[in-house]
């Protein structure tokens, strides 16, 4: 069924809903329907960078820095897919603007106009290829609205409101994203007390996943999986980009004073060379708190209404329903017990003082309180 003004009002949909939405069956590209050997077609022979983890029992979440790299072509990672159990690979976050630049097959046929974001190219839009077991820690974006299309195989989400406490940590550091310290990817069975509220959806091909700003997302291949995403700008990424300004500065003025080990230690990899010196963070954070004085309009009772309307009348908008107590106990369990726990190294952390201090001074409430000193002198 057709709906009058559908890309316009799914639009306003998506960049207001308050709670995770599937869209289906509403992508018309073909992408969505290649097969393993059109895959192949498509990327031919390019040498692609893969983070690689073990399909093990480790207590803490495999941060990206613990993890190594391996560089392979497409047909390469299919064939170690195969055969390869004790590992997973993960050609993450990478932007089609730095990757597949002649690959005009590809970028053809990605488009984000059905959903009402024609303004969101190629260029705005990242690629996600992985083996089973490929997973990226359970963690929040600070920026935007996230809008997630499965291609190929399936990928486990689970979703967590704001709100829910989840051991949150800025170590390891990266711009725009905050870990928790819960691993789900073998996860302890006690984790199940600090979790109040959970929703679980398995993405197939055609399924977009709309995950509203700053609820907390672990996603997980089921088997090989390839999906592309994009982060829709919203009037409150001005805040945000003010917390993330005095994040940046907290962080860089402790980390430029420790061993380039440490870095290692304290940084996503992607920080190592990219951390915003403090005078250009003092400037974007002048420039972020005078865009912030302008303000934003809340949506209007009428506006609200109007959506809310429309997502009832759509039979391709689902709203996921939370997991029942028990529910969420058997999928913590099914994932505590895929792997035997192996007793780890006690390998002391040397850093152990200076990152709990690190912590402590990026903690969220201890950022907010900065960020409205600030703002009181503007």
């Amino acid at each position: 069924m057709e709906y009058f003004g559908t890309e316009s009002n799914l639009r306003n949909l998506i960049l207001n809903t308050k709670k995770p939405l599937i869209i289906r069956n509403k992508i018309k590209s073909s992408i969505v329907n290649w097969d393993l050997y059109y895959w192949k077609k498509i990327i031919k022979n390019e040498l692609l960078t893969f983070r690689c983890g073990k399909n093990k029992f480790t207590k803490e979440p495999q941060w990206e820095s613990r993890c190594s790299t391996k560089v392979a072509t497409f047909q390469e990672f299919i064939n170690q897919s195969n055969s390869n159990i004790e590992e997973w690979w993960y050609f993450d976050y990478k932007y089609l603007r730095d990757w597949f630049s002649s690959n005009t097959e590809l970028k053809k046929n990605i488009s984000w106009s059905e959903l009402g974001f024609p303004e969101i190219t190629v260029e705005d839009t990242t690629i996600w290829i992985g083996s089973k077991g490929a997973h990226t820690p359970c963690h929040i974006d600070t920026y935007g609205c996230n809008m997630v299309l499965q291609t190929f195989g399936s990928k486990l989400w689970l979703l967590f409101p704001p709100e829910e406490n989840l051991r949150p940590s800025r170590v390891p550091y990266e711009e725009s994203s905050i870990y928790s310290k819960i691993n789900f990817f073998s996860p302890d069975i006690s984790i199940l007390k600090d979790i109040g509220h959970c929703y679980k959806v398995i993405l197939n091909p055609g399924d977009v996943l709309i995950v509203p700003n700053r609820w907390w997302h672990y996603v997980e291949n089921l088997e090989f999986a390839i999906s592309i995403n994009t982060w829709l700008p919203l009037p409150t990424d001005n805040v945000e980009h003010i917390k993330e300004c005095i994040t940046a500065i907290l962080v860089g003025g402790i980390i430029n004073t420790q061993e380039h080990n440490f870095k290692r230690f304290a940084l996503n990899p992607n920080m190592i060379e990219g951390m915003v010196n403090t005078t250009d963070a003092l400037n974007i954070l002048k420039n972020k708190l005078t865009e912030s004085q302008s303000g934003h309009g809340k949506l209007t009772e009428h506006e609200t209404k109007k959506i809310q309307d429309f997502s009832e009348s759509c039979d391709f908008i689902i709203g996921l329903e939370e997991l029942s107590g028990e529910d969420l106990k058997n999928c913590i369990k099914q994932q505590s017990q895929r792997f035997p726990i192996e007793k780890e190294d006690n390998i002391k952390n040397s850093y152990k003082d200076i990152s709990d201090f690190l912590e402590a001074v990026t903690d969220p409430e201890v950022v907010s309180l900065i960020a409205k000193k600030i703002s009181e002198k503007v």
